[in-house]
């Protein structure tokens, strides 16, 4: 689910916008788009059920409550995205039909019923005239500094490619960051260049909260070494985990308040429920530059981890992407976290999650006035 609006002037104009509201082509999929008058509200995507299977029903009803859960939505389109020709006619036309019932009861408006098949595109209400491809590919990028569309939805969920040594470099310094920390002494035969990383890394785990910040900056894949080396090793602990998460998901201050209570609660505090919200998905809209740069910088690390300790960097991927509204990439990653660790426990909260259809409520809101791009909604002094 996402919430950018944009405004599209014909059905094939409409159809280009969609892939960058999702920021992937759609492949086997039902769209619908919640509308406020003329304008869209975002998008939300699932996957088709076999026609005529009797779970159409169900999740016509699951779409259309989702698309009402967004404010001031008063209409509705629906996209269909299928492999097959449209030669023999629209497919799917009973779930689009259960979908259009659905949304007729809800007091909804349908804008448009379209469906693109593997030679063209058509209108549920003309299938007979199908559209070459060609027509929406033509209309000019709808986003001016949209993200990158990826060819499918699965497809931005794979991890980046990685050199070998530099993975083996990497679980290495996690080792002797642990060996530090329990006490022991670096043994002499360690070069300087991994002394220094070692140094460096201990210096990013001393301030959790100012680590992260850090992160959130980032843009693309500008990471530095030391910085993900000292994440990983905070990922691979659920209480710093969280910590990130969460200060991710708000400011740094916030960030300072939830370390501290994580400390507390580990000699017998409850954490205070309202620093616990946002890993409920209840709360502001978070800045989504802070999401990306988070979730940018747990794939560089789940990269780089050795695959027996990777759940943690996976799970923190899992629900920041479910956090974006990313439901299908949130159980690609948390499924790929619960199969190193069967019992890993955010994992199985976030899998939950994505199975009953929930979402953070800020997902269903628009974003007023999210804090400035690569900035914190307040500061701590040093």
């Amino acid at each position: 689910m996402t919430t950018t609006v944009v405004r599209a002037t014909s059905s094939s104009a409409f159809l280009s916008v969609i892939p960058h509201l999702l920021e992937c082509t759609p492949r086997q999929s039902l769209v619908v788009v919640p509308f406020e008058g003329t304008h869209s509200l975002g998008a939300m995507r699932v996957d088709l059920p076999p026609e005529g299977d009797p779970v159409e029903e169900g999740l016509a009803s699951t779409v259309i409550g989702m698309a009402c859960k967004v404010r001031r939505t008063d209409a509705v389109a629906v996209v269909v995205y299928a492999d097959a020709s449209l030669a023999a006619g629209a497919p799917h036309l009973g779930f689009v039909d259960a979908v259009r019932s659905r949304a007729q009861i809800c007091g909804l408006r349908l804008v448009d019923a379209l469906v693109v098949g593997q030679d063209g595109w058509a209108t549920y209400a003309d299938p007979a005239v199908v559209h070459p491809l060609a027509e929406i590919a033509a209309h000019p990028q709808p986003l001016a500094d949209g993200a990158p569309v990826h060819p499918d939805q699965l497809s931005a969920a794979t991890l980046p490619d990685v050199d070998t040594g530099a993975a083996s470099d990497f679980g290495r310094i996690l080792d002797d960051v642990e060996t530090r920390l329990r006490g022991a002494r670096a043994p002499r035969r360690l070069s300087p260049a991994r002394r220094a990383r070692i140094e460096a890394t201990l210096d990013g785990i001393g301030d959790p909260p100012a680590l992260f910040e850090k992160l959130a900056s980032v843009r693309g894949d500008a990471f530095e070494l030391a910085d993900l080396t000292a994440l990983g090793y905070c990922l691979e602990r659920p209480f710093l985990r969280d910590v990130a998460l969460v200060q991710w998901a708000t400011d740094l201050p916030t960030g300072d308040a939830v370390l501290r209570a994580q400390t507390a609660y580990r000699a017998g505090t409850p954490v205070p429920t309202d620093l616990a919200r946002p890993l409920c998905g209840e709360g502001a809209h978070p800045d989504p530059f802070r999401l990306t740069a988070g979730l940018d910088a747990c794939r560089q690390v789940a990269s780089l981890t050795p695959l027996e300790r990777r759940a943690g960097a996976l799970s923190a991927c899992a629900w920041l992407a479910w956090a974006k509204g990313r439901a299908t990439h949130a159980a690609d990653y948390a499924g790929r976290a619960l199969d190193i660790d069967a019992t890993h426990g955010l994992s199985e909260i976030v899998m939950t999650l994505v199975s009953a259809g929930t979402l953070p409520e800020w997902v269903f809101e628009r974003p007023t006035s999210p804090a400035g791009r690569g900035s914190s909604r307040g500061s701590r002094g040093r």
